[in-house]
């Protein structure tokens, strides 16, 4: 088996490979497993690698070091691969993906990742791609968009950046003549965002989807028509902390005259008006008039630490 470290060395505020690869190569030597380890240079370079070792035919697990956007990189290269498993060392600003599972430092400990569990989880397959955690439009998109702008801003970290981006956002014009098709429903109306989610947070820690599964075939979307300036600061501590919504999929007093949420298969949205959508995948962000998101059923091979968190249980098989 082949155990592959891709580190982004711009992710985060300093060179990433400078602490871990010593890090990495103490680990190998303690646990005698032999390991490669490539530092991108430029953007789709660890898709481009994690592909061309998957499509090799070997077991391989792929660990992707840097922050959401390198996991994407490395989950589209993997996708579509059984013989791929993708792991995730978080050193980004970041770091949503690991927060569906506990909190950075339980999968710092590369001797740990070492001895990975593999679990498995379902993709969603979009229009812009393979993702795992959240595909995002309206606002949302538009404040992951102008997060790197924040973040060159000393002492504005992950969540310090969102919000700062969503203040800038509401302030410019993001609302969106939206039709949606879903199994469930059928509608046409206006919109200032919508999360369709296969994990639970975004964002740098808002929980969009405090109830979703990873691997229940489904995809959680909630749609969130346009809120009164006013208000919106407000409701942003509340959706930071899945307060949107109870247990039983409830919405909330706060959020109920603005909120939609469902469940599906699949889902298809087209924009009714002249602006196109600025949509992110896992933080990745593109321009798009017409969207089609579905949830593939186990399709990754997620690699888990053996001492992770499982408080949220995004995951049956985890906990079991």
């Amino acid at each position: 088996m082949q155990t592959v470290f891709f580190i982004n060395p711009t992710a985060g505020s300093k060179n990433a490979a400078e602490e871990l690869v010593p890090k990495i190569r103490a680990a190998a030597r303690n646990t005698g497993v032999p390991v490669e380890i490539h530092q991108t240079a430029y953007a789709g370079q660890a898709r481009e690698m994690a592909q061309k070792y998957a499509a090799g035919g070997q077991k391989v697990h792929l660990f992707a070091c840097g922050g959401d956007g390198t996991l994407n990189e490395v989950m589209q290269g993997a996708a579509g691969y059984a013989n791929a498993a993708v792991g995730c060392v978080p050193c980004g600003s970041g770091n949503d993906y690991v927060r569906n599972f506990g909190t950075a430092a339980d999968f710092l400990d590369i001797e740990a990742q070492l001895a990975a569990r593999e679990v498995q989880a379902d993709l969603i397959r979009s229009t812009q791609g393979y993702g795992i955690d959240i595909f995002a439009a309206g606002i949302d998109a538009q404040v992951a968009n102008g997060i790197p702008k924040w973040r060159r801003v000393p002492f504005c970290g992950g969540s310090t950046a969102y919000t700062l981006s969503i203040l800038e956002a509401v302030c410019s014009s993001f609302q969106h003549r939206l039709r949606i098709r879903a199994d469930p429903i059928d509608i046409e109306g206006t919109f200032m965002m919508l999360a369709v989610c296969n994990g639970q947070q975004y964002g740098g820690g808002y929980c969009a989807a405090p109830n979703a599964r990873m691997d229940d075939g489904l995809l959680d979307v909630v749609l969130l028509k346009p809120v009164p300036r006013i208000r919106l600061p407000g409701l942003l501590g509340a959706y930071k902390k899945g307060a949107h919504l109870l247990p039983d999929d409830t919405i909330t007093q706060p959020f109920a005259p603005y909120m939609t949420f469902f469940r599906t298969k699949s889902i298809d949205i087209r924009v009714l008006d002249s602006r196109p959508l600025i949509t992110t995948l896992d933080g990745e962000c593109s321009p798009q008039r017409h969207i089609h998101a579905e949830a593939v059923p186990r399709a990754a091979t997620l690699l888990l630490p053996p001492g992770v968190c499982t408080a949220n249980r995004v995951l049956q098989t985890i906990g079991e």
